[in-house]
């Protein structure tokens, strides 16, 4: 599973550092100053997400506890996003494909 929190983190650091970059080629379109803060937020989640992913437990109990807890992080993650997508039509794009990459996240963690 290292692999995946490779991605995850490497996601959360683009967020982190170019977060009106990846915003643009996904909407083609700038983001608000209020679409910035919260790229930075859902990239520092995702960095937090695979720091303590990458390091969880001693077990294998522990790792499996761990990644199952982190599917379920990302499942009400793409849940929140689906929800915002439905709410507010300027949002649909973005929240679409983040909700998107939180169920694939998901799918992963739980395996």
């Amino acid at each position: 599973m290292k692999k995946l929190e490779l991605c995850r983190g490497l996601l959360g650091v683009c967020q982190l550092i170019r977060p009106q970059l990846l915003y643009r080629t996904v909407t083609g379109t700038t983001p608000s100053p209020g679409a910035v803060v919260l790229m930075r937020v859902l990239g520092a989640r995702h960095v937090v997400q695979a720091l303590l992913l990458t390091g969880a437990g001693p077990t294998t109990q522990g790792v499996k506890t761990w990644h199952r807890c982190g599917a379920l992080v990302d499942l009400a993650h793409a849940a929140t996003m689906v929800a915002l997508a439905c709410g507010d039509r300027r949002w649909r794009r973005p929240a679409g494909i983040d909700a998107a990459l939180a169920l694939a996240f998901s799918a992963l963690e739980a395996r």
